[in-house]
């Protein structure tokens, strides 16, 4: 008889705690984190500027549209002039698991993004591009580099 009680007063003085958990959810992901410093374009002709700069983050999961396990990496405008094309690439290395990989991010240049399946841990990431002015590349940015927690 003493046994049922102690278990029914764990359960009463439990259950709340569990349920404030159950409730709760998942924490949030983390906010997009940026690369290191924006990739740098220099003499590349562009609205007689000879240099632009190009940032980009990584967002990790779970966020609407990523899941867990996924970043999401976007390319933006760090500073004018935009360039008139080009498209940015981002090699990966899951630390963790060893998982790697090269995505071309998608979109109008230079609002660039791809969500990416990296799998859980600490991701190190280089973005890079190829600016184009009319049909031929003409000049690469130099590439930045970060680090996520998926």
């Amino acid at each position: 008889m003493r046994a049922l009680h102690t278990t029914q007063m764990i359960l009463t003085l439990a259950a709340p705690a569990a349920a404030a958990v159950l409730i709760a959810g998942p924490a949030a992901a983390l906010p997009p984190h940026p690369f290191g410093l924006p990739a740098l374009t220099i003499g590349c002709p562009n609205q007689a500027s000879p240099m632009s700069l190009t940032a980009a983050t990584g967002q990790s999961g779970p966020e609407p549209g990523i899941a867990p396990g996924e970043i999401r990496f976007q390319s933006f405008p760090a500073a004018p002039p935009i360039p008139a094309a080009g498209q940015v690439t981002v090699a990966w290395l899951n630390n963790t698991t060893g998982q790697s990989g090269v995505v071309n991010l998608e979109g109008a240049y230079p609002y660039q993004s791809k969500t990416v399946y990296t799998g859980h841990g600490e991701v190190t990431a280089a973005a890079f591009a190829s600016i184009t002015l009319g049909p031929a590349v003409i000049c690469q940015n130099s590439p930045t580099v970060g680090t996520f927690i998926v």
